[in-house]
C-alpha cells in the first residue's frame, strides 16, 4: 500500500493505522528518522506477501530536513567518504535540504571509463544488446557524473565518436553534470549532431544547465513522451507529458505497492515530480531497466 504523508502524522500513526511496525515501514523507506517526516511524503506501506523494492532514492536521493550524510550514507549501505566523493562535497557535515544527491555510485579512473566506452562503441556499436547499453552507457553516465566537471576532456572527445550509441550517452552525461562552462560549450556541439535524436538531447541538456542556476540541480528535463499518473500503478489516471518538459523531482524511486509488472518482468517503478510550469503533481513510470526518463 501507499500511505501519502498529511499534517500531523507521525510514523508511529501511520503504523498502528495499518497495522504494522515504525521497523516494518523504515525497512520498506529510506528514512533517516523516525520523528521527521514531510506532507506529501509517499510512504511505502509494506504488506505480506508483497516483496518490493525499497521506496526513497535510486539514483538520486533529495535530502530532507534533519537529514546527515551519515545517515544517508547508511541508507544506502555506502561509505560518507564515497558518497562526499560521487558528489563533489568538501565538507561532509554541510548538506542542504532540498538538494539532490546521487547515490551508490562512485567515482571511476576516468581513462579506464573512456577507454571503455571507446572500445566497445568502436567494435560491437551496432552489435551491443539492450543489456550490454544499459550495463555500460546508461549507468556509465552516472558513473562520469561522479567525476563532475573533471569528465568533460575525456566527454568532448567522445562527442566525435563514430557510433551512435556513444554520443548519445555521452550528451546523456553532459547533462547530468550539467554545470560549468566547458560542460555548456560540449552541449553546444553536440547540437550540431548529424543525427536529429542526439541533437535534441543536447538541446534538453542545454535547457537543463540553463534552469539550474535558478531551481538547482533537482530540475530535470522529461527526454521522451510519457505520461503523468495519479498514483503509482498504470491503472490510475493520468495525462501525456511531452519531451522536453521540465519537473522538480519530489521522490525517487517508488514501487508500484501492488507489485506491478514492470516492462522487463520486475516491479514497476515510479518517481514523483512537480511539473514546473503548471505546479501539477504525479508520477512518472520508468522504463526497461528501471531507466529513469529524466536528463
Amino acid at each position: 500500500m501507499l500511505h501519502v504523508v498529511q499534517n500531523g502524522d507521525t510514523l508511529g500513526g501511520i503504523a498502528a493505522s495499518y497495522g504494522t511496525s515504525i521497523g516494518a515501514i523504515m525497512n520498506a523507506n529510506v528514512i533517516c528518522n523516525p520523528n521527521l517526516i514531510f506532507p506529501g511524503q509517499p510512504l511505502i506501506i509494506p504488506q505480506a506477501g508483497i516483496d518490493l523494492p525499497r521506496a526513497g532514492g535510486y539514483p538520486y536521493y533529495v535530502v530532507l530536513y534533519g537529514d546527515t550524510l551519515w545517515c544517508i550514507a547508511n541508507q544506502f549501505s555506502q561509505s560518507v567518504a564515497s558518497l562526499a566523493a560521487a558528489n563533489q562535497i568538501r565538507n561532509p557535515n554541510q548538506i542542504y535540504a532540498g538538494s539532490e544527491l546521487l547515490v551508490l555510485f562512485e567515482p571511476p579512473n576516468p581513462q579506464e571509463l573512456f577507454d571503455e566506452w571507446n572500445r566497445m562503441g568502436g567494435v560491437q556499436c551496432e552489435e551491443m544488446s539492450s543489456l550490454q547499453v544499459h550495463g555500460i552507457y546508461y549507468i556509465g553516465s552516472f558513473r562520469w557524473e561522479t567525476l563532475g566537471e573533471r569528465a568533460i576532456p575525456y566527454l568532448t572527445d567522445l562527442l566525435r565518436h563514430s557510433c551512435d550509441t556513444v554520443r548519445y550517452y555521452t550528451v546523456l552525461s553532459l547533462g547530468r553534470i550539467g554545470t560549468g562552462m566547458q560542460t555548456r560549450l560540449a552541449l553546444q556541439q553536440a547540437l550540431n549532431d548529424e543525427v536529429p535524436y542526439i541533437a535534441e538531447l543536447a538541446r534538453f541538456a542545454l535547457q537543463r544547465y540553463q534552469l539550474i542556476p535558478v531551481w538547482t540541480k533537482r530540475i530535470h528535463i522529461i527526454t521522451s513522451n510519457t505520461i503523468l499518473l495519479n498514483q503509482p500503478t498504470s491503472s490510475s489516471p493520468s495525462h501525456p507529458i511531452s519531451k522536453g518538459t521540465p519537473v522538480i523531482v519530489q521522490r525517487w524511486n517508488i514501487p508500484s505497492p501492488t507489485g506491478e509488472e514492470g516492462p522487463r518482468g520486475d516491479i514497476q517503478m515510479f518517481d514523483l515530480v512537480q511539473i514546473t510550469g503548471t505546479g501539477q503533481i504525479g508520477y512518472l513510470p520508468r522504463v526497461g531497466f528501471n531507466e529513469i526518463v529524466m536528463v
